[in-house]
């Protein structure tokens, strides 16, 4: 399958997904994000194929959030490229995301928070597939009463992947509107936190280990100071942080992205 049939198929996957939510009164969005990034110079930033040249990947991600009766689906979609260090040659990669959540107290009517600061608790999962990566993922997750726009949540999962097998994840997530005088900005991002073990032996000191990735970003609304509609286009940086740890082999990235975000529906 081509990458211009991967968008495609990712765009129609986005429709169908917010179908559901329209027919039961729910919300549903999507957008589409642009990203140029730099740092990008370690092995483990394209699964160790190589480092790319001069440490710079364009990214475009396709982005979808929607609510039902009972849960909440979100997905992404990502589509990335740069060039690698050692030959010049291109370098691509597609990469898809997808965390649907049942929540028990919508179930059970609940209206109240519990223990008045959950908000919604109930199952969660998570399916991730790249090139040569799968990872399968059911737990537990939660929304914490927060002021009206706000979001804050966790999830945490048994987690089943191609290389680490059994194991676990925690993820923290959340979203922060706020204004500076009358320019609006958003603050959003996540923290995935997984453990790693050396079932291959490859490495010595330790068969356990821990990866960090994290994703923050902070943007402005750049068409409501001018009259425009809010929540339409926004502009910033998105913040590449990853940490990887697994016995005698340690490695860190952090490189800011450039971002544009249009909210197509």
């Amino acid at each position: 399958m081509t990458l211009r049939s991967l968008l495609r198929a990712s765009f129609l996957l986005a429709l169908v997904a917010a179908a559901p939510a329209a027919r039961a009164g729910g919300f549903s969005t999507t957008n589409v994000q642009l990203l140029q990034g730099w740092n990008f110079d370690k092995a483990i930033d394209t699964s160790f194929a190589g480092k790319l040249k001069d440490g710079t990947k364009t990214t475009l991600t396709l982005n979808h959030f929607s609510t039902w009766e009972y849960g909440d689906n979100f997905a992404f979609f990502d589509l990335s490229r740069g060039r690698f260090e050692a030959d010049d040659s291109q370098w691509t990669d597609a990469y898809v995301e997808w965390h649907p959540r049942l929540f028990v107290n919508q179930l059970l009517g609940q209206k109240e928070p519990l223990f008045g600061v959950i908000r919604n608790w109930g199952f969660a999962g998570e399916v991730n597939q790249g090139a040569g990566f799968y990872a399968y993922m059911g737990g537990l997750g939660l929304d914490f009463a927060v002021p009206a726009g706000w979001v804050l949540g966790l999830n945490t999962y048994y987690r089943y992947d191609n290389f680490n097998r059994h194991g676990w994840q925690v993820s923290p997530f959340w979203t922060v509107p706020f204004a500076v005088g009358k320019v609006p900005f958003l603050f959003t991002g996540f923290i995935d936190v997984n453990g790693l073990k050396d079932e291959g032996g490859f490495y010595t000191g330790s068969d356990n280990g821990v990866e960090i990735w994290s994703q923050p970003q902070l943007l402005v609304d750049a068409l409501a100071p001018f009259g425009g509609k809010a929540g339409k286009l926004y502009v910033g940086v998105e913040w590449w942080l990853h940490y990887y740890s697994l016995g005698s082999f340690e490695e860190t990235t952090s490189a800011p992205q450039a971002m544009v975000q249009w909210t197509v529906f």
